[in-house]
C-alpha cells in the first residue's frame, strides 16, 4: 500500500514542477498564490513520500521511493509528450 501512496505524491510533485515552469511546458502562468502552493507541493510531496516509504522497512522503503519516483516521472513525461501531438 506504500507504493501507490508514494506514486501519487511523486505525481503531485512533478505536476507542481510543471506548473512552476509554464513557458517551458506550455501552460498558463499561475497567480502568485498558486505559485506558492506549487512550490510547497514540489518540496513537501517528495519529503512526505520518503517518510512514508522509510517507515515501511528502511532500505526496502527507500527502494520503493526511488521506484515510484522513476515510474511517476515517466508517466508525467509521457503525458507531456502526448499533449504536444
Amino acid at each position: 500500500m506504500i507504493f501507490p501512496a508514494t506514486f501519487v505524491l511523486w505525481l503531485m510533485a512533478f505536476s507542481c514542477h510543471v506548473r512552476l515552469h509554464p513557458h517551458r511546458y506550455g501552460f498558463a502562468t499561475l497567480a502568485p498564490h498558486g505559485q506558492r502552493m506549487a512550490l510547497v507541493g514540489r518540496i513537501a510531496a517528495p519529503a512526505v513520500a520518503l517518510v512514508l516509504a522509510a517507515r515501511m522497512d528502511g532500505v526496502t522503503g527507500v527502494l520503493i521511493w526511488f521506484a515510484s519516483l522513476s515510474i511517476a516521472g515517466l508517466c508525467i513525461a509521457l503525458w507531456l509528450a502526448s499533449r504536444r501531438h
